[in-house]
C-alpha cells in the first residue's frame, strides 16, 4: 500500500459516533449561544420594563409627596408612602428638602443582610436609588430617592431563565430524538450499502446489486456500484465463456470434438485408481483405422479428415454415457467401457464397431470411402493394473488382431474360456 493511502486503523470510528460526537458538539454550541442571546435579550428587555416602571412610581410618589414636602409634614409623607407602597413595589423612599436634609426615611430592605445584598445587586443593574426632584409650581422644594424593591425582579429574572432553559432542553431533546431518527437512517443506508458489498465480494455474486437509497450522495455511491458491478458482471460472463472454452480446447481434440490423449489419460488413471479402490472390472480399447495414409494420399487430406470425423462419430453413438471415447492422434483411437460385467458384452460391443465401419463414409462431394478398423480389447485388472500397461496391454492386442488379419483382437481374461 503506498504512503498516501495508507490507512491508521487506530483512529477509524464508526459513522454513528462520528455523527453522535458531532451532534452533541452543535447542540452544546447551540445551547451556549442560544441561552446567552436569549438571556442577554430577556435580561435587556426585563431591565427595560423595571426601569419604565421604576420611572412611573417616582412620579407618582414626587405628585403624591409634593404638599406634604412643601409644608414638611412627616406624617403626611408617612402617609403618602405608604398609599403608595401598598401598589408598587419599594423597599426604601429618602425625603430631602431643598437643603438636602432628610425629612423621612422608609427603609424595609436595609434590616436585613439579604436586603443590603439584594439593593446592591439591583443597585448594577438598574438606577438605584432613583433620584426624583420635587417641584411646586416650578420651583424645587425638594427630592426623593427611591429604592425599587428587586423581589420581583428577581423573580422574573429567575423565571425568565427557567424558561429559557426549560426551551433549549426541550429542543435539545427534539433535536436528539430527530437527530438520532436521521443518524439510523443514515447509518442503515451506509450499512445496506456495505453487506451487498461484502457479500458481493465475500461470495463473488455480482449479479446482485446495491439498493438505491433516498440519500441523495448514498444513491450515488449506490448507482456507481452498480455500474461497475454491470461491467464486473459482463467481463465475468466473458471470462467464464473463455475459460470454459479454454478447458474445452485442451482436453478435447479440435477435429472430431472427442477427448484428446492427455484427457483421456487422466480419465484413465482415474478409473484404475477407482477400481482399484472398489473393486470390479472395465475395458480398454484400442483403436486403429486401415490404410488410412492411402485415403489421404487418393482423396486428399480434407478427405481424411472426414473419415476421422465420421469414424468419432459413429463410435461414439455406440458407447454409454459413463463410458470414455479419445483420439490418441492420427488415426487412433481409443475407447474405456466401464464397469464391465461380462465378456459377452465386449465382444458384442467390439463387433457392433467393426460392424459400424461396414458402410463406405459418403465425402461432401459425393464419393464413397471404405474404411475399417482394427481394435484390441483388454480387461482391467487382468491384463495390467496401470494406465501404463493397460494402455501398452491394448496396443499389443490390436497388433495381434493385425497379425492375424482380424478386425479385432479380445485378450481372453474369464475363467471358464468365456472369450
Amino acid at each position: 500500500m503506498s504512503e498516501n493511502t495508507t490507512v491508521n486503523y487506530g483512529k477509524v470510528v464508526t459513522l454513528r459516533r462520528l455523527m453522535h460526537k458531532a451532534q452533541i458538539r452543535s447542540n452544546v454550541v447551540g445551547i451556549i449561544t442560544s441561552g446567552t442571546i436569549l438571556t442577554i435579550l430577556g435580561l435587556y428587555a426585563l431591565v427595560n420594563l423595571a426601569d419604565h416602571n421604576q420611572n412611573l412610581v417616582s412620579r407618582v410618589l414626587s405628585y403624591t409627596l409634593e404638599a406634604a414636602v412643601v409644608f414638611k409634614d412627616e406624617d403626611a409623607i408617612r402617609e403618602g408612602i405608604d398609599l403608595v407602597a401598598e401598589t408598587e413595589r419599594l423597599s426604601g423612599v429618602v425625603v430631602l428638602d431643598e437643603q438636602g436634609r432628610s425629612l423621612y426615611e422608609w427603609d424595609t430592605a436595609g434590616a436585613t443582610k439579604w436586603g443590603q445584598i439584594e439593593r446592591q445587586v439591583l443597585g448594577f443593574i438598574l438606577d438605584q436609588p432613583r433620584v426624583v426632584p420635587v417641584r411646586h409650581n416650578g420651583k424645587h422644594v425638594g427630592e426623593l430617592k427611591i429604592y425599587t424593591d428587586g423581589t420581583v425582579f428577581f423573580i422574573f429574572l429567575l423565571c425568565g431563565v427557567l424558561a429559557v432553559f426549560l426551551s433549549l432542553l426541550i429542543s435539545t431533546v427534539g433535536a436528539n430524538i430527530e437527530g438520532g431518527r436521521i443518524h439510523t437512517f443514515i447509518c442503515k443506508s451506509v450499512k445496506d450499502l456495505a453487506n451487498i458489498a461484502r457479500k458481493i465480494a465475500r461470495e463473488r455474486s455480482f449479479e446482485l446489486r446495491a439498493p438505491l437509497s433516498s440519500i441523495y450522495e448514498i444513491r450515488e455511491l449506490a448507482e456507481d456500484l452498480n455500474i461497475l458491478l454491470d461491467e464486473i458482471e459482463i467481463w465475468e460472463g466473458h471470462l467464464q465463456k473463455e475459460n470454459t472454452s479454454l478447458s474445452y480446447k485442451a482436453n478435447h481434440d479440435p477435429l472430431t470434438g472427442v477427448s484428446n490423449r492427455a484427457s483421456f489419460e487422466t480419465f484413465l488413471s482415474q478409473q484404475v485408481d477407482s477400481f482399484l479402490d472398489e473393486g470390479g472390472k472395465f475395458a480398454l480399447l484400442y483403436i486403429d483405422g486401415y490404410r488410412f495414409k492411402s485415403i489421404n494420399d487418393t482423396y486428399g487430406h480434407a478427405a481424411g479428415d472426414a473419415v476421422l470425423v465420421a469414424t468419432a462419430k459413429r463410435l461414439g453413438s455406440l458407447i454409454r454415457e459413463q463410458d470414455r471415447l479419445a483420439r490418441l492422434g492420427g488415426d487412433e483411437f481409443a475407447i474405456v467401457i466401464q464397469p464391465l460385467q461380462h465378456g459377452q458384452d465386449l465382444e458384442a460391443i467390439v463387433k457392433k464397431m467393426v460392424d459400424s465401419m461396414s458402410h463406405p463414409i459418403a465425402l461432401d462431394n459425393g464419393e464413397q470411402v471404405p474404411f475399417a478398423l482394427t481394435i484390441g480389447a483388454v480387461v482391467f485388472p487382468q491384463h495390467g493394473e496401470t494406465p501404463k500397461d493397460l494402455m501398452q496391454a491394448a496396443d499389443e492386442a490390436m497388433y495381434a488382431a493385425k497379425k492375424d488379419g482380424k478386425n479385432y483382437y479380445i485378450r481372453e481374461f474369464f475363467k471358464g474360456g468365456e472369450v
